[in-house]
């Protein structure tokens, strides 16, 4: 068991940790960030963390297709990836795999993110903020269709997929509260 969830556990652990860092609790870390720099590294650990699991997701992926068998993450019972990323209608969206979708969107946004990390100053940090936040206003799209796949179609739960949803959601939250920041003028981006 732990060897089909140890990765599920490293990746899960790095999404909780950048949730705290962006939280109000992350306040407690003593970091000498601003309020808004603080979160984005907190979404930047996020971010890194959900790409990591849409990687994984995606191996996870090319082994059922290849071989119809993976040792990636349990194939039987409720919760369990086979049925859900080896599927062969649904594990797909116009012929791209749903892993490899979330690694192109996730490098898009943790690009961004770094960006308005480092150049919080930049004139263009507000329409790197909003396209961020309209993107993953998209996302959330392909998780509500997969939670419908997951729950009533196939009636599997991928822990895997479940990760990356939740990932998504939280950077969706993140965004949306970086962006008020932003609108609202206190955008703060000094050093300390």
């Amino acid at each position: 068991m732990l060897d089909e969830y140890g990765p599920l556990v490293v990746l899960s652990i790095i999404i909780l940790s950048g949730i705290f860092i962006s939280s109000p609790l992350g306040k407690n870390l003593n970091m000498k960030l601003s309020e808004t720099r603080r979160m984005l590294l907190g979404l930047i650990v996020i971010e890194t963390g959900t790409l990591l699991t849409s990687m994984w997701t995606e191996v996870i992926h090319r082994e059922l297709a290849a071989t119809g068998f993976t040792n990636f993450c349990a194939a039987e019972g409720i919760v369990q990836c086979g049925s859900v990323i080896g599927h062969a209608e649904y594990s797909q969206f116009m012929g791209i795999s749903w892993g490899m979708i979330g690694m192109i969107s996730f490098s898009i946004l943790l690009y961004l993110s770094i960006s308005l990390f480092f150049g919080p100053r930049d004139k263009l940090a507000g329409i790197w903020l909003k396209g961020s936040f309209l993107m993953s206003l998209s996302g959330l799209l392909g998780v509500i269709y997969l939670v419908i796949i997951e729950v009533f179609v196939v009636k599997h739960l991928c822990p895997y997929c479940t990760v990356v949803h939740i990932g998504m959601i939280v950077t969706i939250a993140v965004l949306y509260i970086l962006r008020n920041q932003h609108e609202e003028g206190i955008w703060d981006v000094s050093n300390n």
